[in-house]
């Protein structure tokens, strides 16, 4: 596996951690806000840690997609690319 490899599943483990937490955190906060007071419910502060959580991990999911995308690209033979005419001409 190859160094780029190693680094976007690495930054996609963290970034899919971190997300869990802060979607956790949010949604206790969104827990309290409920049992304290019905009206303040819609307008809690946990629900931006909810969209930024939700975020976090949507990043990470494109981050282990383009790892798979390296790592399996490595493997194919670029002959008949496009791109192998451009240091020809």
């Amino acid at each position: 596996m190859s160094k780029t490899v190693r680094i976007l599943l690495m930054s996609a483990l963290l970034l899919l951690g971190g997300g869990l937490l802060i979607y956790h955190y949010g949604s206790e906060l969104n827990l309290e806000a409920e049992k304290t007071d019905q009206m303040l419910w819609e307008q809690t502060a946990g629900d931006k840690w909810l969209y930024a959580g939700g975020l976090m991990m949507l990043i990470s999911g494109s981050l282990s997609l383009a790892a798979v995308k390296v790592w399996l690209g490595r493997n194919r033979n670029a002959g008949g690319s496009s791109l192998t005419g451009l240091r020809e001409g």
